[in-house]
């Protein structure tokens, strides 16, 4: 797939320096010399703003590794805010998507006009997925046994009614982190949240079949990138949630998974990456470049409308909002509420 990609030049890796990212990258470096293609072109979206999502150290580390020379920084300041320029302009063109910063590939996308863009989205749900098989790991004896496995085994192999309650308790003590929700909006997505959970399968190749091939989450994220890569007429790529890929991912981690995220890394990766960037226990967070000025000037003038008032407080939100402590979770309701102050509401 990615040979496929680097076929429809120019081949573009929208690359952070994260473990993801520079797994893609070097895949598709390693790729492109062995079938005598033009190499990618990682490109990187600065933010001299946000020291949380400098990676400039990783990206160089990366970069000599893998002996890439060629490639383009975008400086971005508040350009990408939520309801900034670029996401603002998506949001007439579109409506309201997912996932709210969908709108960062876009300046990729313009630099890869007629080409193709490969992203790492899915990537750390996938290590995830794999970090947290903490059940099948346990009966397969692939740790050494620990006395809280008991309780994870216990869960994992309880009736699904009594898994759907327990995931529910522990989804509403965490609503209270969303203040903006009225109470019956916290009990429904506790229900729905604790139903999800209860049809996880057990097991690692099960719950990739059975979950992430068919989750609308996944789904929905791939589309939206897929049609915003369409008005500027690139082809998206995200290898982590291709088919053939989960397939090979399943197969290859079986019942147990891969391991941790160090180990889920090292299995598929290790012989292409510094081993450094492989066992790095940082992660770079671009919340600042989504929320500046720009979206907190909207968020004052804020008509109050646009909104379920059956699932949202509005006093709430707007607090919330006037906070410094604000939940990056909010970021698509800014986002609705923007479109309706601006006549653009669906």
């Amino acid at each position: 797939m990615l040979a496929e990609a680097l076929s429809q030049p120019p081949c573009l890796v929208s690359f952070s320096g994260g473990r993801d990212s520079s797994a893609l990258l070097a895949v598709a470096v390693h790729v492109a010399r062995r079938e005598g293609l033009a190499p990618p072109v990682p490109v990187t979206l600065v933010f001299p703003g946000s020291a949380a999502a400098g990676e400039a150290e990783w990206q160089e580390l990366v970069l000599r590794h893998l002996g890439v020379e060629d490639r383009v920084r975008l400086e971005v300041h508040d350009e990408l805010d939520a309801v900034g320029p670029v996401a603002t302009g998506a949001l007439e063109r579109h409506g309201l998507f997912w996932p709210y910063n969908a709108h960062f590939h876009l300046p990729i996308f313009e630099r890869a006009g007629g080409g193709t863009v490969v992203t790492g989205f899915g990537g750390d749900e996938l290590a995830l997925s794999s970090a947290t098989a903490h059940a099948a790991r346990a009966l397969t004896r692939w740790h050494r046994p620990r006395r809280a496995d008991v309780l994870v085994v216990g869960l994992a192999l309880a009736p699904r009614g009594v898994r759907a309650a327990v995931h529910r308790r522990r989804a509403h003590r965490e609503a209270g982190a969303k203040p903006w929700l009225t109470p019956e909006a916290a009990r429904q997505a506790a229900r729905e949240s604790g139903l999800f959970e209860s049809r996880v399968p057990t097991g690692w190749e099960a719950g990739i079949r059975r979950i992430v091939w068919r989750d609308r989450y996944f789904r929905v994220c791939v589309e939206t990138l897929s049609v915003l890569g369409d008005h500027h007429g690139v082809r998206v790529v995200n290898p982590f949630l291709e088919e053939r890929v989960l397939d090979a991912l399943a197969a290859a981690g079986g019942f147990a998974g891969l391991g941790d995220r160090r180990q889920f890394m090292t299995a598929l990766f290790g012989d292409l990456l510094p081993q450094a960037l492989v066992a790095r226990p940082t992660k770079a967070s671009f919340d600042d470049p989504l929320w500046t000025g720009t979206a907190r000037r909207f968020a004052s003038r804020w008509s109050g409308e646009g909104v379920d008032g059956a699932l949202v407080d509005v006093p709430a939100l707007r607090a919330h909002w006037a906070s410094t402590d604000w939940h990056i979770a909010s970021t698509t309701l800014l986002q609705q509420a923007w479109l309706h102050d601006h006549g653009r509401a669906s």
